[in-house]
């Protein structure tokens, strides 16, 4: 049986570590180890914690503050295990996600599956359930990965497909680096399998890395093309037709949505009715049918 390591990169994260541990701790199928990573976290209490950090399979690596990427490989290379799940300090599993997963990749004897990703339920400001995708889905298209990425950066992959990328890119530290690794991983050939269940739990603040990735957007996808310049490439042309056909849809919805709101009842003068109207010419004149 292949034997499971857990990253779990913690800057500043010492409040919620505990979670995310029991949570692997409560696993079907127990990983080998706990690789806890301190990425240079300047919070006292967190630094107090990971000090004497003491829970069954856990062993935390002190280093200089470099980011997540950087924090993820670090664990990486000193964990054992040939398939790895790399969790931020704040997130967490079901106790089935390992069984599951690995049971996919065990399966897998021709190594088709790089990794296993899981439906995705959001918790804390929002409750939202992200219905990942994979190439046993109807409808999956691997060149929308260009798009938007598909998988959340907790799912079970293979150590040999981070060997072959050469480990997530630790220049991206600002964000999209869990992007990027995928996409690497698409054009050396592997697919992913997707677990059509809610396994993984992300945690939702006003304030985080994702929301601090959005803000530099332009400067991220600029990053990521020039990192997968070959993927985008090769798959522009359906790219651009994706994109073209989502602009249609949203067309389509918005002009329904003015023709319902400009069907108020002419007769009804109330502030509701003033405002339905309005709002319907104004959708119609930036959404023409």
């Amino acid at each position: 049986m292949k034997q499971i390591s857990v990253v779990i990169p913690c800057y500043n994260q010492g409040g919620y570590l505990d979670e995310a541990v029991d949570s692997v701790l409560a696993q079907s199928r127990r990983p080998v180890e706990i690789v806890i990573v301190n990425d240079g976290s300047t919070d006292p209490d967190t630094n107090d914690l990971l000090a004497a950090y003491d829970r069954p399979g856990c062993r935390v690596l002190q280093t200089a503050n470099r980011g997540l990427p950087a924090a993820r490989n670090t664990g990486i290379r000193a964990a054992a295990g040939e398939y790895i799940c790399c969790l931020d300090a704040d997130d967490k599993y079901h106790p089935e996600y390992f069984a599951r997963a690995a049971a996919v990749l065990d399966s897998d004897q021709e190594m088709r599956y790089g990794a296993v990703p899981a439906w995705v339920r959001f918790f804390g400001s929002s409750h939202i359930l992200w219905k990942t995708m994979g190439h046993n889905c109807e409808g999956f298209v691997s060149s929308m990965q260009g798009l938007r990425n598909n998988i959340q950066s907790a799912t079970m992959f293979r150590r040999k497909c981070w060997e072959e990328i050469g480990g997530f890119d630790e220049s991206m530290t600002l964000g999209y680096e869990d992007w990027d690794f995928w996409i690497k991983m698409l054009h050396r050939g592997y697919q992913w399998f997707c677990l059509e269940e809610e396994l993984i739990y992300y945690r939702r603040k006003e304030q985080s890395m994702v929301t601090r990735a959005d803000a530099e957007r332009p400067r991220l996808l600029e990053q990521l093309i020039r990192n997968n310049r070959e993927f985008y490439e090769r798959n522009l042309i359906a790219l651009l037709l994706a994109r073209d056909e989502e602009v249609r849809r949203l067309q389509r919805e918005n002009a329904m949505l003015s023709q319902g709101l400009a069907g108020t009842n002419p007769d009804d003068n109330g502030p509701a009715a003033g405002i339905c109207r309005r709002v319907g010419r104004t959708l119609k004149k930036i959404f023409p049918a």
